[in-house]
């Protein structure tokens, strides 16, 4: 299907073709409406203007895009250090775009979109986000990068962690400490990331000669009240099989599967020991420290950075890595011992 045009727009939207370039220049002399009813048929027919012609007609090639889940996520200082310590010996600026989890990034794709002040974009993504968008901003002429989603867009270049190794390192380090019930309280499954951690620690059960046992595993969602549920509902097995070690997807559920021990009578690490997953710095500072694994998030954020950077240099796209895998690290601080002899 051809591509369609600023006139074809005008027409669907039953406007002036001067009306839908206002819409595209962020003109404030268009109302709310007029805006809201031209961006709807832009999303309807799939119409990405040309970005890297608009730049360069307007001079406002000085600009690097970010689209973020929200500013209170507590590695996003990371992964922004990231890429500023990269954008700030340039010529470019970054402008923030935020969102949220619980809603898609269409609207501040539209923002995006109805700016056309960006050069470039970079994408830190939530697993569920439809990405379709992005590609289609991507064929349009606007480079865009990925952070954190490896693997779910093929055309898109995109900079991640190796869940997979991380989930690994905690399940040698638990069974070198000589633990054989591990309990995973996992997030939600249809998470990739959530789905690599957990075959990280199957791989290392089964190097053992271990089988995984369902029974110790807790799927959750984001709610902390459902970790802690799912963490009493783990101590009240059968002692035979009570887990002597459990792993928390992230940080923020190991603090509450630590909290909910301690409110439960359980010793950490004497009669359980727990590990979580990121090393956010109040890992460190938790009681006790938190065994985790570190993801290098500020690095991802000079990674992205250096891929859209090049791009925007003239580096064909064809030339760059599509998927940049970096390395986890296992942290052993306090939260972990010796499995108990006797329970």
């Amino acid at each position: 299907m051809a591509k369609l045009t600023i006139r074809d727009i005008a027409r669907l939207s039953g406007l002036s073709k001067s009306t839908v370039s206002l819409v595209l220049n962020n003109s404030p002399k268009v109302d709310p409406e007029t805006r809201r009813r031209v961006i709807a048929v832009m999303r309807e027919h799939h119409y990405v203007p040309s970005f890297a012609a608009t730049a360069l007609a307007k001079g406002n090639t000085g600009l690097i895009g970010m689209i973020v889940p929200g500013l209170t996520w507590r590695f996003m200082a990371d992964i922004n250090y990231g890429v500023a310590k990269v954008v700030e010996d340039t010529k470019y600026e970054i402008v923030l775009f935020t969102s949220t989890n619980e809603r898609d990034y269409g609207g501040a794709i539209d923002r995006v979109m109805s700016s056309g002040l960006c050069a470039g974009l970079i994408v830190v993504n939530h697993d569920k986000q439809p990405l379709d968008r992005l590609v289609d901003l991507h064929r349009g002429g606007l480079p865009v990068v990925l952070i954190d989603t490896l693997g779910a867009a093929g055309e898109l270049p995109a900079v991640g962690a190796d869940n997979h190794t991380g989930g690994l390192l905690i399940g040698r380090h638990l069974l070198g400490l000589g633990h054989r019930r591990i309990a995973s309280i996992l997030g939600p499954m249809g998470h990739p990331y959530v789905q690599e951690r957990r075959r990280g620690l199957w791989d290392a059960l089964r190097e053992a000669g271990l089988e995984p046992d369902p029974g110790l595993e807790a799927e959750t969602g984001f709610e902390e009240a459902l970790v802690r549920r799912r963490t009493r509902e783990l101590l009240q097995l059968p002692a035979d099989r009570r887990p002597t070690a459990l792993f928390a997807y992230h940080d923020s559920a190991a603090f509450a599967v630590l909290d909910e021990l301690l409110q439960a009578g359980v010793r950490v690490p004497e009669d359980v020991s727990v590990v979580g997953f990121n090393d956010i710095d109040a890992a460190a500072h938790v009681r006790p420290p938190l065994t985790t694994v570190r993801q290098p998030f500020a690095d991802m954020g000079r990674q992205a950075a250096g891929i859209l950077l090049s791009v925007l240099d003239g580096v064909e796209p064809d030339e760059q890595p599509r998927q940049i895998v970096l390395d986890t690290e296992l942290i052993v601080r306090e939260s972990t011992a010796p499995a108990p002899a006797d329970r």
